[in-house]
């Protein structure tokens, strides 16, 4: 029996990435299901080419919702392909950063990493997830961003599918998916941000304990996620506008988007949907409380199930 529990062991590499994997499908989990309508708000006025004020646009969403026939159904439509696809997303994500971290510490024989290997593991995860989450991402967006009562809208995800198969083929399940791989850059540069900031810390504080306290998390995840979108977050905008149900009949390419968006809103166009000095918008607002929930279920997930 001895020799059977020894010559079955369980890989460290396995059981790692297996951790992070199952820590980042509850990070998106939880994530989703607090910040969905916030997320719903986002995406509608991402796709918004009105002039509207920052305060009017969110004014007139919020009016739509609360007008509705199933106010709170309304809220949480398309729950599912969100919860899918940050669950997912997420998922792997962690799966193929902790993964590629771990090939390149062998690689280098040490596992202190650097600035740039941090950035490197994390867009090769980022390009990784999205090549495999964009369908989910257009159904989703399709659904966030029109009311159940729009002529076209989808009853359900498996309807949307369905319905993209059909009418669209593979290149509808991936439009935008460009704007996609430019916003992995999103994600990397947060990443680098975030894992720079816990090296620091720990340096700073002479201690080999990398497990840090839940407020230490937020901190952390929150200065991270807003440098990353004062840079990245025009890509979002794009993209959403690439998904919408009509933009065969508004825009060309993303070139012609980034072009009329330019022409017709400004650079403001590119930032609608967020918290800028000039702009009150609820990007930020959404998004910094997502990702202090993601990293911060994540780590003590992820340092449960590996000290438990």
């Amino acid at each position: 029996m001895k020799e059977t529990n020894e010559s079955t062991p369980q890989s460290p590499l396995f059981h790692g990435v297996t951790v992070d994997a199952v820590a980042g499908l509850a990070a998106g989990c939880a994530t989703t299901l607090i910040v969905h309508p916030l997320d719903l708000i986002k995406v509608r006025l991402q796709i918004d080419d009105s002039h509207r004020s920052p305060m009017g646009g969110i004014a007139n969403v919020v009016r739509d919702l609360r007008h509705s026939q199933r106010p709170l159904q309304e809220i949480y439509r398309g729950l599912m392909p969100n919860l899918v696809g940050n669950t997912v997303s997420w998922g792997s994500y962690f799966m193929w950063y902790e993964y590629l971290k771990d090939k390149m510490g062998d690689f280098y024989g040490r596992k202190d990493l650097r600035f740039a290997d941090y950035l490197v593991c994390s867009g090769a995860s980022g390009c990784l997830t999205a090549l495999f989450t964009n369908p989910i991402w257009v159904v989703k967006t399709r659904m966030l961003s029109t009311a159940s009562t729009y002529q076209d809208a989808y009853k359900s995800m498996s309807q949307g599918f369905r319905q993209i198969a059909r009418n669209e083929g593979m290149r509808g399940f991936y439009r935008g998916f460009l704007a996609s791989l430019f916003g992995v850059g999103h994600g990397a540069i947060q990443i680098m941000f975030y894992e720079e900031m816990k090296r620091y810390y720990v340096g700073q504080a002479n201690s080999n304990d990398q497990k840090l306290s839940t407020p230490q998390y937020i901190t952390f995840s929150a200065a991270s996620k807003i440098g990353a979108s004062l840079i990245m977050y025009p890509s979002q905008v794009i993209r959403s506008r690439l998904q919408r149900y009509d933009a065969d009949n508004v825009y060309l390419s993303m070139r012609d988007v980034i072009a009329k968006t330019a022409r017709q809103e400004g650079i403001l166009g590119f930032y609608k949907g967020r918290l800028t000095p000039l702009r009150i918008l609820p990007n930020l607002v959404r998004v910094v409380p997502a990702t202090c929930v993601t990293f911060v279920v994540y780590e003590h997930t992820r340092s449960y199930m590996r000290y438990t």
